[in-house]
C-alpha cells in the first residue's frame, strides 16, 4: 500500500486507482477472470479506504477553518427518493450525472458528507474508459437520498484545496 500524507496524494491515488478499476471492469488487457475479479476488488477497497480518510479529513479541516469552503461540483443529488427510485438509478444509471432529471448539482462538501454517510448496501457505480461514478444512497432523517459522484470531479476539486497533511481517523 502506498504511503498518503496529504490530500493531493490521496486525490492522485484516487485516480490511479479508478483507472485500474476502470481498465479491469472493461477488461481492457484481457485479463484471466480470477486476475481480474482480483484487480477489481482490491482497487475497489482501497479506493472506498481513501474515499473515508479524505471525506473525514477534509471536513474536520473546513469545520475548524484550516481550508476553504469550495463551492465546486463534483456530482449530482436527489435529496428525497423512494425505494423504487433508488433501484431505478442503481440499476440503469447513465452518465453525464448533469442532466438527471429531478437532481441539484452536489458539492464537494455534501459529497464527502454522503461519502461519511452512505448505506455501504445501497451503493453502485457506472465505469467506462473515461467514467468512473458513484451511486450513493443513504438516510438523512426520514428521506432517502442519491448521490452521484464523479470520481474524477472528486479528485479535481480535492486538488484545488490547499494541499495539507490528512489527519489520523
Amino acid at each position: 500500500m502506498w504511503k498518503r500524507r496529504t490530500f493531493h496524494e490521496c486525490a492522485e491515488e484516487l485516480e490511479i486507482l479508478s483507472q485500474d478499476f476502470r481498465d479491469a471492469y472493461i477488461n481492457k488487457s484481457t485479463l484471466d477472470q480470477q486476475i481480474r475479479e482480483r484487480m477489481l476488488q482490491e482497487s475497489s477497497e482501497r479506493g472506498i479506504e481513501i474515499l473515508r480518510v479524505l471525506a473525514l479529513s477534509i471536513r474536520s479541516e473546513q469545520d475548524f477553518g484550516a481550508i476553504p469552503l469550495i463551492r465546486t461540483t463534483v456530482g449530482a443529488l436527489k435529496r428525497s427518493a423512494s425505494t423504487s427510485e433508488v433501484s431505478a438509478t442503481l440499476n440503469s444509471y447513465r452518465p453525464p450525472y448533469s442532466v438527471r432529471t429531478g437532481f441539484e448539482p452536489l458539492l464537494l462538501r455534501e459529497a464527502l458528507n454522503k461519502i461519511s454517510h452512505v448505506d455501504p448496501y445501497r451503493t453502485g457505480f457506472f465505469a467506462d474508459n473515461t467514467v468512473h461514478d458513484l451511486i450513493l444512497s443513504g438516510n438523512h432523517g426520514s428521506n432517502t437520498w442519491i448521490a452521484i459522484v464523479s470520481i474524477a470531479d472528486l479528485c479535481r476539486a480535492i486538488k484545488s484545496l490547499p494541499d495539507q497533511n490528512v489527519q489520523s481517523v
